[in-house]
């Protein structure tokens, strides 16, 4: 007999860890990625157990790939970073929307002061749709295009 072993998928918004396995807490996650204010920043990990991580830095277990999710829920947009050292279809890389209108707000991409390039910017049905796909692949999304990333 063969056991399955389910994926964990893992949320991090703001610096909340949340967790889920099927795919109606799977739905609830990413909804709370998309719509939760005033958290702006995410990452999502899937990997065969749950991410974590100790406040004195002991502790520090993550997957290699990682999508990186910046939502503007008021605004109506956002933007995505996908990070995989091993992916043959690249190793970094930031959402691409070749029709990005010139009112596209900025899109922080690191509270430190770094933003997404304007080509970065999806609506948010988009980011949805991305955010959704990469929970269940654990693979970069298909649903968007992507275009070269840069370590802000």
């Amino acid at each position: 007999m063969t056991t399955t072993i389910m994926p964990v998928v893992t949320g991090i918004l703001g610096r909340e860890f949340r967790y889920a396995r099927e795919p109606g807490e799977v739905a609830e996650l990413v909804e709370a990625i998309i719509n939760e204010a005033p958290i702006q920043f995410a990452q999502v990990y899937v990997w065969d157990r749950p991410c974590r991580q100790s406040h004195d830095g002991s502790v520090h277990e993550f997957p290699r790939g990682r999508l990186r999710i910046t939502a503007y829920r008021d605004r109506g947009w956002g933007a995505l970073n996908y990070m995989h050292p091993g992916a043959p279809d690249g190793r970094l890389v930031d959402s691409y929307n070749p029709d990005a209108p010139n009112h596209a707000p900025a899109l922080i991409f690191d509270p430190e002061g770094a933003d997404f390039p304007p080509s970065a910017s999806l609506p948010l049905d988009q980011v949805r749709e991305a955010v959704a796909e990469y929970a269940r692949t654990g693979a970069r999304p298909t649903c968007v295009q992507w275009q070269p990333g840069y370590w802000y």
